[in-house]
């Protein structure tokens, strides 16, 4: 690193520290915000897989996704392999339904480190949606280069700060209230308990089908465990059409078996509920059940749409 670049470093250390940030005994870190941009265009009814490398002279700490759709209307799945060779998801999953609320802008919660040399690989995939046309993509990888600081030498840092995030396809955050998932950091544990990240979702219960011309309603459970209580921070949705739907969309009214009414009113999944972190988790009881009540609308065409329902938060219990 470069003398002139060391000391802009440690000049944004000594600045963040003055505003009250919370400096370890063992050194200090400075983030640099930094993004990188994956662009392809897949052909109607194919499958692609695309690359990006990591580049720069220090770990590059990866918080989000932010996806840009161009198909009319989109119709796209991709199935994400990180740096270390493990997948975020273990199927493909919709880019219309994950993409998030607003900035289209998918969390990676606690962020995800890769050195200098490491690649991103992305499968694209159309073919099961039934895309009719060619569909330009672009996926922009936020996140941040973590430079490590003691006394101009690098050291071992536990803390992880939230630095700006786009809030659009590009551009800062510009708001250091905003809640810690909004850069990619998950919510605190309370004193006294421990959490464990988990994903609700077996593969029976929550799926749900409704054929076109039929019934144009479904209800799907999820069955939380005896165990522990469930701290729900986002739900995920999964929507698979056959062949010859052309149009649908699920909305949803979410409640508790024991009578709480998550949402008062159905909402569309794949605008508002789909990966939409919440500012407040949702505490659901062991025991209890995550009942979605589903309802089609604007179908078009004829076959079944199938949707999968998966609470994705964290098992609480007393440390």
């Amino acid at each position: 690193m470069d003398t002139t670049k060391f000391q802009h470093i440690r000049s944004a250390d000594r600045v963040l520290s003055a505003c009250g940030r919370y400096v370890p005994p063992v050194g200090s870190v400075v983030y640099i915000p930094k993004a990188f941009l994956l662009q392809g265009v897949l052909p109607t009814t194919s499958n692609q897989t695309f690359f990006k490398e990591i580049t720069g002279d220090t770990t590059w700490c990866w918080r989000s996704i932010s996806t840009a759709l161009s198909g009319v209307p989109p119709s796209l799945s991709a199935l994400v392999m990180l740096p270390d060779g493990k997948v975020l998801s273990n199927a493909l999953i919709d880019l219309t339904v994950v993409a998030g609320f607003g900035s289209n802008r998918y969390l990676i919660s606690p962020e995800i480190e890769c050195p200098p040399g490491s690649k991103i690989q992305v499968s694209m995939d159309d073919n099961y949606m039934q895309a009719s046309a060619v569909q330009p993509v672009s996926l922009l990888c936020g996140g941040a280069y973590a430079y490590y600081l003691k006394d101009g030498y690098p050291s071992v840092c536990p803390e992880k700060l939230a630095s700006d995030m786009p809030r659009v396809i590009a551009g800062p955050n510009q708001n250091i209230l905003a809640p810690c998932w909004m850069a990619g950091e998950g919510p605190s544990t309370p004193r006294g308990f421990e959490d464990e990240y988990f994903i609700y979702g077996d593969g029976t219960t929550n799926v749900g089908s409704i054929t076109l011309g039929g019934i144009l309603s479904t209800n799907v459970t999820i069955q939380i465990a005896n165990e522990n209580d469930f701290h729900v921070r986002r739900f995920l949705f999964d929507v698979t059409k056959a062949a010859g739907v052309s149009a649908g969309r699920f909305l949803a009214r979410i409640r508790a078996g024991s009578g709480y009414s998550f949402t008062d009113d159905y909402v569309d999944v794949s605008k508002y509920l789909g990966s939409t972190p919440y500012a407040k988790g949702w505490d659901v009881k062991r025991g209890d059940q995550i009942e979605f009540d589903l309802v089609l609308v604007d179908g078009a065409g004829s076959g079944t749409i199938t949707i999968e329902c998966f609470a994705d938060g964290c098992k609480r219990r007393p440390a």
